[in-house]
């Protein structure tokens, strides 16, 4: 049937030139101007998205900040706040993601509540574009942005058969195997079906507790120590420049999530970075209850060894330029952010993405720095 086919959801270009987009303000087109409407006998689940970032005619990064998705006129950038930078990019064009590992916000189809974490929505979706603080903006001289949602559209009549006899099946389990945790999610069961539609994983009714997919990024708004001490991409300390991209967590045990990948990206914006720019960073990792992960054999040697030579969770741009007579336009070719060999869960303590120096010099702020990016599962089980 044409309803259980992946289609484009969405489809929003910047206007074309001269069409600037100023700095530190958002582009919000309408639902109909990005073909983001349902027909009201419909539902919709997003699976992935694709951003083609904006590029100058010098072919150097232009600064789209953010990239928020809205569901039934709901932002979710506190869960889903996606970098639309070059270097950083977090949702590349599919077809130009490096070994096809394609980022997405959960399993169609599926009535396990875990892997079902697609976002939903029953009227209408659109996106939020955040121009960064560049002075310029984001011109599109070079190249506008672009912004895709893709998923699937099923008649609401068909959502029980669509989903394998249409029960999502609680109760569910946060598994943490290399900390030996668990949390169990219960509730009952929930029908799907067209009335039920936003109160599934990935709605924007859900009732308790609520569970959703986690995408976010996080810079640098400070320089490092200079002395390999954690920095904290905290937003209480200033250590970023807006709540979305807090990256410590603070928990109770009403608040959980299961950390599944992270990544680092070097922050630098021109085509032939001069030597050294990548900013001093040696290490990044998870701190959670106070250890370090991955574990080392000492405090030091903890955490991922994220330097220039050998960036294990390098994510974003792969800065790749044929080395004739001289550099041509780069290959337009991204690394999705890793994933974790195993997940990692933050519940009823504190945790907390952290970088680290080399101990030479600092890691250098914003706009220089790095950008870090985590994704998960967010459950909030509190009202």
């Amino acid at each position: 049937m044409e309803h259980y086919e992946m289609r484009l959801l969405a489809d929003y270009t910047q206007p074309a030139p001269p069409a600037v987009q100023a700095a530190n303000t958002w582009s919000r087109p309408t639902p109909a101007a990005v073909g983001g409407e349902l027909e009201a006998d419909e539902r919709s689940e997003i699976v992935f998205a694709e951003i083609q970032p904006p590029v100058s005619a010098g072919l150097n990064d232009e600064d789209l900040r953010k990239v928020v998705i809205i569901l039934d006129g709901h932002e979710i950038g506190e869960y889903v706040s996606l970098s639309g930078i070059r270097t950083s990019l977090m949702a590349p064009v599919k077809e130009r993601i490096w070994g096809a590992k394609l980022y997405s916000f959960g399993t169609p189809r599926s009535t396990n509540p875990l892997l079902n974490t697609t976002l939903k929505y029953k009227q209408n979706v659109t996106v939020a574009c955040l121009a960064g603080p560049n002075a310029a903006g984001i011109t599109g001289a070079g190249q506008q942005y672009r912004v895709r949602l893709w998923g699937y559209v099923y008649k609401a009549s068909e959502l029980p058969a669509a989903f394998n006899g249409g029960v999502m099946q609680f109760p569910a389990y946060l598994n943490d195997t290399a900390r030996r945790r668990r949390v169990d999610i219960r509730k009952n069961p929930i029908p799907i079906n067209g009335d039920t539609w936003q109160t599934l994983p990935g709605g924007v009714n859900q009732g308790i507790p609520k569970i959703n997919p986690f995408a976010r990024y996080a810079y640098n708004a400070l320089a490092t120590d200079g002395l390999q001490g954690d920095y904290q991409f905290r937003f209480t300390q200033a250590g970023v420049i807006d709540e979305n991209e807090n990256l410590y967590f603070a928990f109770d045990d009403k608040d959980a999530l299961l950390v599944e990948g992270l990544g680092v990206s070097p922050s630098f914006d021109t085509l032939m970075p001069p030597a050294g720019l990548f900013p001093n960073l040696a290490r990044t990792g998870l701190r959670i209850d106070g250890d370090y992960h991955p574990k080392g054999p000492t405090t030091r040697l903890s955490m991922f060894p994220t330097d220039v030579l050998m960036n294990q969770l390098n994510y974003g741009w792969l800065p790749v330029v044929w080395n004739t007579a001289a550099p041509i336009a780069p290959l337009d070719i991204y690394i999705a952010i890793p994933k974790l060999n195993r997940p990692y869960l933050i519940w009823n303590e504190i945790g907390y993405v952290t970088i680290r120096d080399n101990g030479v010099a600092a890691v250098p702020a914003d706009p220089l720095g790095v950008t870090v990016a985590l994704t998960g599962i967010r459950v909030e089980m509190r009202s």
